[in-house]
């Protein structure tokens, strides 16, 4: 009886969030793939932004989640090895916005493991008022550590910690030289998906989350 009590307390410490190898196992780091899943977030200046998973699709011959960043659609594609974001890459030209490529671009290597890094490198020769305009885009990414968040929606243990750097250079006779670095953090959490982020001194911090099902 006694080996048995020892076996159960064994089994439950070694399944819990407490075992941050655990967690990684069985928590789901996103949480993107369940529909009406949503989490509200404020920032420093106390402005909120609202993203709910509203329906799977198909984009550019993959399968798509849709999620709303305050009620605008970005789309998320799941996949071997990586969650993939689809970008509209925009460049300001005389100050309007044109938008000149969209591809899909891997964000995050899963599983998320710690010390792990990954780079998503694209290189195109695009068209840009019938000139040749050269684009290249980097994203760096890199998993510092996990750690315990605290935020006004809880207290969150064994959240990975990933710095982000993007790299982007424009090329064009018409448009001149452009060049945009620049380095963001974001913590995911098991089960719960992102509960922070910082970029430029401009910090998001979860303040609700859940299932709009839940309960009907």
């Amino acid at each position: 009886m006694k080996k048995l009590v020892l076996l159960i307390v064994f089994l439950f410490q070694f399944c819990s969030y407490e075992n941050p190898f655990t967690a990684r196992i069985i928590g789901d780091y996103t949480n993107i793939d369940t529909i009406a899943n949503y989490w509200l977030y404020r920032n420093n200046n106390d402005l909120e932004k609202y993203v709910e998973v509203k329906k799977d699709t198909t984009l550019d011959g993959k399968n798509a989640t849709i999620l709303e960043v305050n009620y605008q659609k970005t789309y998320w594609h799941t996949g071997s090895g990586y969650i993939s974001r689809y970008r509209d890459i925009e460049i300001n030209f005389n100050g309007q916005l044109f938008q000149v490529e969209n591809r899909w671009q891997n964000y995050i290597e899963i599983p998320i493991v710690n010390g792990n890094s990954w780079i998503d490198y694209s290189q195109d020769t695009l068209s840009f008022y019938n000139e040749p305009l050269y684009r290249t885009d980097k994203l760096s990414a890199t998993v510092e550590g996990f750690e315990t968040v605290k935020t006004e929606a809880g207290s969150f243990k064994n959240s990975y910690r990933i710095r982000f750097q993007i790299y982007e250079q424009v090329n064009s006779q018409i448009t001149g030289d452009l060049i945009i670095e620049k380095t963001y953090y974001e913590w995911y959490a098991p089960d719960i998906g992102l509960v922070k982020s910082t970029e430029d001194g401009d910090d998001w911090e979860l303040i609700d989350y859940g299932n709009k099902g839940e309960g009907d």
